[in-house]
Protein backbone atom coordinates (compact mmCIF):
# COMPACT_ATOMS: atom_id res chain seq x y z
CA UNK A 1 0.00 0.00 0.00
CA UNK A 2 1.06 3.52 -0.44
CA UNK A 3 0.02 4.60 2.99
CA UNK A 4 0.95 2.38 5.88
CA UNK A 5 -1.26 4.24 8.28
CA UNK A 6 -4.56 2.88 6.59
CA UNK A 7 -6.70 0.72 9.22
CA UNK A 8 -9.67 0.13 7.32
CA UNK A 9 -11.40 -1.54 4.02
CA UNK A 10 -11.90 1.84 2.47
CA UNK A 11 -8.56 3.12 2.92
CA UNK A 12 -7.22 0.40 1.74
CA UNK A 13 -9.13 0.00 -1.01
CA UNK A 14 -8.56 3.46 -2.37
CA UNK A 15 -4.78 3.32 -1.87
CA UNK A 16 -4.19 0.05 -3.71
CA UNK A 17 -5.21 1.36 -7.09
CA UNK A 18 -1.91 1.87 -8.57
CA UNK A 19 -0.21 2.74 -11.50
CA UNK A 20 2.86 2.05 -13.22
CA UNK A 21 5.25 4.90 -15.08
CA UNK A 22 8.69 4.25 -16.83
CA UNK A 23 11.33 6.41 -16.54
CA UNK A 24 11.35 10.31 -17.78
CA UNK A 25 7.11 9.86 -17.93
CA UNK A 26 5.40 13.10 -17.94
CA UNK A 27 2.57 12.63 -15.12
CA UNK A 28 1.15 16.32 -15.36
CA UNK A 29 2.00 19.40 -17.50
CA UNK A 30 2.86 22.79 -15.54
CA UNK A 31 -0.82 25.07 -15.21
CA UNK A 32 -3.33 21.79 -16.66
CA UNK A 33 -6.30 21.69 -14.29
CA UNK A 34 -5.75 19.67 -10.84
CA UNK A 35 -7.53 16.19 -10.49
CA UNK A 36 -5.84 14.43 -7.82
CA UNK A 37 -2.70 13.80 -6.07
CA UNK A 38 0.11 11.84 -6.86
CA UNK A 39 0.90 9.15 -3.66
CA UNK A 40 4.72 7.46 -4.64
CA UNK A 41 4.57 4.00 -3.93
CA UNK A 42 8.12 3.19 -4.97
CA UNK A 43 10.40 5.12 -7.58
CA UNK A 44 10.50 8.98 -7.18
CA UNK A 45 9.40 11.86 -9.65
CA UNK A 46 10.59 15.39 -9.46
CA UNK A 47 8.72 18.76 -9.76
CA UNK A 48 9.44 21.54 -11.62
CA UNK A 49 8.54 24.55 -13.14
CA UNK A 50 9.91 26.16 -16.95
CA UNK A 51 10.91 29.79 -17.42
CA UNK A 52 11.64 31.34 -20.70
CA UNK A 53 12.19 27.48 -21.85
CA UNK A 54 14.59 26.62 -18.99
CA UNK A 55 13.73 23.62 -16.49
CA UNK A 56 14.05 24.96 -13.04
CA UNK A 57 13.88 21.78 -10.88
CA UNK A 58 12.11 22.84 -7.32
CA UNK A 59 11.38 19.00 -6.03
CA UNK A 60 12.35 15.71 -5.12
CA UNK A 61 9.62 13.02 -4.28
CA UNK A 62 10.19 9.31 -2.60
CA UNK A 63 8.45 6.55 -1.79
CA UNK A 64 5.26 7.50 0.94
CA UNK A 65 5.38 11.23 -0.19
CA UNK A 66 2.25 12.98 -1.88
CA UNK A 67 2.60 15.45 -4.50
CA UNK A 68 0.45 18.46 -5.28
CA UNK A 69 -0.08 20.00 -2.17
CA UNK A 70 0.32 23.24 -3.23
CA UNK A 71 -2.47 22.40 -6.30
CA UNK A 72 -4.82 23.27 -3.67
CA UNK A 73 -5.12 26.98 -3.70
CA UNK A 74 -4.68 27.58 -6.84
CA UNK A 75 -6.82 24.64 -8.56
CA UNK A 76 -3.97 23.86 -11.12
CA UNK A 77 -0.52 21.77 -11.34
CA UNK A 78 1.79 24.66 -10.30
CA UNK A 79 4.89 22.12 -11.67
CA UNK A 80 4.94 19.80 -14.12
CA UNK A 81 5.39 16.12 -12.31
CA UNK A 82 8.23 14.00 -14.64
CA UNK A 83 9.21 10.50 -13.23
CA UNK A 84 12.60 9.70 -12.21
CA UNK A 85 13.02 6.22 -12.19
CA UNK A 86 10.17 3.43 -13.02
CA UNK A 87 7.67 4.33 -10.82
CA UNK A 88 4.71 3.20 -9.36
CA UNK A 89 1.99 6.00 -7.55
CA UNK A 90 -1.42 5.65 -5.82
CA UNK A 91 -4.01 8.24 -6.91
CA UNK A 92 -5.86 10.41 -4.81
CA UNK A 93 -8.75 12.80 -5.36
CA UNK A 94 -9.20 15.61 -2.89
CA UNK A 95 -12.52 14.16 -1.47
CA UNK A 96 -11.13 11.18 -1.49
CA UNK A 97 -7.91 13.05 0.74
CA UNK A 98 -10.61 14.86 2.64
CA UNK A 99 -12.93 12.37 3.67
CA UNK A 100 -9.58 9.77 5.03
CA UNK A 101 -8.63 12.98 7.01
CA UNK A 102 -11.86 13.75 8.70
CA UNK A 103 -12.60 9.56 9.36
CA UNK A 104 -8.68 8.49 10.36
CA UNK A 105 -6.52 10.74 12.89
CA UNK A 106 -3.59 8.57 12.12
CA UNK A 107 -3.97 9.23 8.63
CA UNK A 108 -4.71 12.88 9.44
CA UNK A 109 -1.94 13.29 11.36
CA UNK A 110 0.42 11.96 8.59
CA UNK A 111 -1.08 14.08 6.19
CA UNK A 112 0.13 17.08 8.13
CA UNK A 113 3.35 15.82 8.58
CA UNK A 114 3.85 15.43 5.18
CA UNK A 115 2.22 18.86 4.11
CA UNK A 116 4.38 20.67 7.07
CA UNK A 117 7.66 18.91 5.59
CA UNK A 118 6.53 19.91 2.03
CA UNK A 119 6.82 23.32 3.32
CA UNK A 120 10.69 22.77 5.27
CA UNK A 121 11.72 21.54 2.60
CA UNK A 122 11.20 24.33 0.54
CA UNK A 123 12.25 26.91 3.02
CA UNK A 124 15.25 24.72 3.15
CA UNK A 125 15.94 25.08 -0.58
CA UNK A 126 15.50 28.63 -0.17
CA UNK A 127 18.03 29.30 2.64
CA UNK A 128 20.34 27.01 0.78
CA UNK A 129 20.19 29.44 -2.31
CA UNK A 130 21.21 32.51 -0.53
CA UNK A 131 23.00 31.86 2.51
CA UNK A 132 24.85 28.55 1.72
CA UNK A 133 28.08 27.76 0.15
CA UNK A 134 28.23 25.17 -3.12
CA UNK A 135 29.80 22.55 -0.86
CA UNK A 136 27.22 22.91 2.22
CA UNK A 137 24.32 22.80 0.03
CA UNK A 138 25.30 19.53 -1.34
CA UNK A 139 26.46 18.12 1.92
CA UNK A 140 22.73 19.33 3.38
CA UNK A 141 21.17 17.77 0.60
CA UNK A 142 22.69 14.51 0.97
CA UNK A 143 22.05 14.32 4.61
CA UNK A 144 18.08 15.20 3.59
CA UNK A 145 18.05 12.67 1.72
CA UNK A 146 19.58 10.31 4.53
CA UNK A 147 16.99 11.84 6.48
CA UNK A 148 14.13 10.98 4.64
CA UNK A 149 15.18 7.35 3.84
CA UNK A 150 15.65 6.46 7.35
CA UNK A 151 11.92 7.58 8.10
CA UNK A 152 10.79 5.51 5.74
CA UNK A 153 12.72 2.56 7.70
CA UNK A 154 15.40 2.44 5.56
CA UNK A 155 17.87 3.26 7.99
CA UNK A 156 21.28 2.41 6.38
CA UNK A 157 24.39 4.55 5.44
CA UNK A 158 23.95 3.60 1.90
CA UNK A 159 21.90 5.83 -0.98
CA UNK A 160 20.94 5.22 -4.26
CA UNK A 161 20.33 8.46 -6.07
CA UNK A 162 17.05 8.42 -8.28
CA UNK A 163 18.01 12.14 -9.68
CA UNK A 164 21.05 12.30 -12.32
CA UNK A 165 24.04 14.78 -11.35
CA UNK A 166 22.68 17.43 -13.60
CA UNK A 167 18.93 17.41 -11.69
CA UNK A 168 20.80 17.79 -8.68
CA UNK A 169 22.97 20.67 -9.80
CA UNK A 170 19.48 22.50 -10.99
CA UNK A 171 17.94 22.00 -8.26
CA UNK A 172 21.22 23.62 -5.79
CA UNK A 173 21.57 26.14 -8.07
CA UNK A 174 24.98 24.45 -9.12
CA UNK A 175 26.97 24.03 -12.34
CA UNK A 176 27.78 19.88 -12.95
CA UNK A 177 31.25 20.23 -13.02
CA UNK A 178 30.97 21.84 -9.40
CA UNK A 179 28.71 18.67 -7.53
CA UNK A 180 30.96 16.36 -8.91
CA UNK A 181 34.45 18.75 -7.96
CA UNK A 182 32.68 18.32 -4.69
CA UNK A 183 31.80 14.98 -4.40
CA UNK A 184 35.68 14.44 -5.08
CA UNK A 185 36.66 16.38 -2.22
CA UNK A 186 33.91 14.67 0.00
CA UNK A 187 35.89 11.58 -0.78
CA UNK A 188 39.08 12.73 -0.46
CA UNK A 189 38.10 13.50 2.99
CA UNK A 190 36.64 10.47 3.72
CA UNK A 191 33.29 11.52 4.60
CA UNK A 192 31.78 9.78 1.51
CA UNK A 193 32.48 6.71 -0.94
CA UNK A 194 31.06 7.52 -4.65
CA UNK A 195 30.16 5.17 -7.20
CA UNK A 196 27.76 6.01 -9.98
CA UNK A 197 24.66 6.74 -8.12
CA UNK A 198 25.55 4.86 -5.09
CA UNK A 199 26.85 7.15 -2.46
CA UNK A 200 28.05 5.55 0.74
CA UNK A 201 28.19 7.95 4.03
CA UNK A 202 31.41 6.84 5.78
CA UNK A 203 31.15 10.10 8.27
CA UNK A 204 27.54 11.01 9.16
CA UNK A 205 28.91 13.42 11.98
CA UNK A 206 31.19 15.53 9.52
CA UNK A 207 28.27 15.17 6.80
CA UNK A 208 25.84 16.67 9.16
CA UNK A 209 28.46 19.06 10.68
CA UNK A 210 29.01 20.72 7.28
CA UNK A 211 25.41 20.37 6.08
CA UNK A 212 24.25 22.72 9.09
CA UNK A 213 26.65 25.57 8.25
CA UNK A 214 25.06 28.97 8.21
CA UNK A 215 21.72 27.41 10.00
Amino acid sequence: MCIPMSLNNRTNTLLERKKSFTKDTVLVDEGSAFKKFFIIHSGAVKTYVTVNGIEQINGFYLPGDIVGFDSIATQKYNNSIKTLTNTITCELKYDELMELVASDAKVRDMIFKLMSQDILNYQKLILSYSQKKAEEKLAAFIYALYTRYSERGHVSLNIKLSMSRSDIANYLGLTIETVSRILTRMQELDVLSVRGKYISIKNLLALYKLAAENN
